[in-house]
């Protein structure tokens, strides 16, 4: 009896056992599927995105080439032209960031004159497609001439300040080369420095101006000038001119309560700059009252201010009259 007890126990032990390893291979092999599964998807994804189409426009500079553009000058060529790229995201953001390739225009044997020109674009991946916005241009060729001229300062006069003149003006640049086509070479009349002052201009002044080109009725001639930049120096000071002054009589060694004091003259008529003309409100003449007791009169020189130039007249004198004491 117990020995077929035993053999029931084995027997149910042996299927648990096969039952666990069944389902641990199962476990198994449906894990392997699901990573081998995501790893595929990840790779599909990766895929397609570096494969995925993608349009961007750029800007890229227009190139000449066949012609050297020291000798001609070239009109209507625009600094870039826009450029719509379309391929692959990867490639097209290569492109658009690098910009390793370029739009050119062949000018190779024209000659003056007007002129249709093809836009071309070269070193372009070949699995990229294009689309210029312009596909052609009307350019003008002119043969480069050069002619020097001689600069003139200008400025304005209006600005300077009242009592206020203008010394001498110079500029750093003296004389200058223009480069262009002959028919702008020859409609310049002059080549200026002009400087424009503020309103009541008091100072001295020094400014950086750029130099321009003019016809005879001032217009602006599409030239190019060398040097293009000249400093502009203009010598600004207080003019000149005369002021009536009042005689302010002035007494040492004594009271001059006790005296009348007259002078020959009321004003004295001073000569120099404006501006130093203008911070004077009297001229001091000194009478020494020492030892006087009776009319008298003094002549005394008048001191030139400081500053100035001259004044007129240079003596005055002074009537002394003692007052009566009561």
């Amino acid at each position: 009896m117990k020995k077929g007890y035993d053999k029931i126990v084995y027997v149910v032990a042996t299927l648990l056992v096969a039952i666990l390893m069944s389902a641990y291979a199962d476990g198994q092999s449906n894990g392997t599927t699901r990573t081998k599964t995501a790893t595929s998807e990840s790779t599909t994804g990766l895929l397609k995105g570096m494969v995925s189409s993608k349009t961007e426009t750029v800007a890229v500079p227009v190139q000449l080439t066949g012609i050297d553009t020291d000798d001609y000058y070239i009109n209507g060529v625009p600094d870039t032209v826009d450029v719509t790229l379309t391929g692959s995201s990867a490639l097209v953001t290569a492109a658009k960031n690098t910009k390793n390739f370029q739009v050119y225009a062949d000018l190779k044997k024209l000659t003056d004159g007007e002129h249709t020109v093809a836009l071309k674009v070269s070193g372009l991946n070949r699995d990229l497609t294009y689309k210029l916005a312009k596909q052609k241009l009307t350019i003008t060729i002119y043969k480069r001439t050069s002619a020097y001229y001689t600069v003139h300062t200008d400025y304005n006069k209006d600005a300077i300040a009242d009592g206020y003149t203008v010394g001498t003006v110079t500029s750093s640049v003296n004389n200058v080369q223009l480069m262009g086509r002959q028919s702008a070479i020859d409609s310049v009349s002059s080549v200026v420095a002009a400087v424009n002052l503020q309103r009541d201009t008091k100072k001295s002044v020094s400014q950086e101006v750029n130099l321009q080109a003019l016809d005879a009725n001032g217009h602006v001639v599409d030239v190019a000038i060398s040097p293009q930049v000249t400093t502009v120096k203009i010598l600004v000071s207080a003019g000149t001119g005369t002021k009536q002054v009042p005689v302010a009589i002035k007494t040492k060694n004594g009271n001059a309560d006790n005296f009348d004091l007259t002078g020959s003259v009321n004003e004295i008529t001073v000569r120099g700059k404006i501006d130093v003309l203008n911070k004077i409100k009297e001229i001091p003449v000194t009478v020494d009252l020492s030892g006087v007791t009776s009319a008298s009169s003094q002549t005394i020189t008048v001191n030139t201010p400081e500053g100035t130039d001259s004044v007129d007249p240079t003596t005055v004198t002074i009537t002394i009259t003692p007052k009566e004491q009561n």
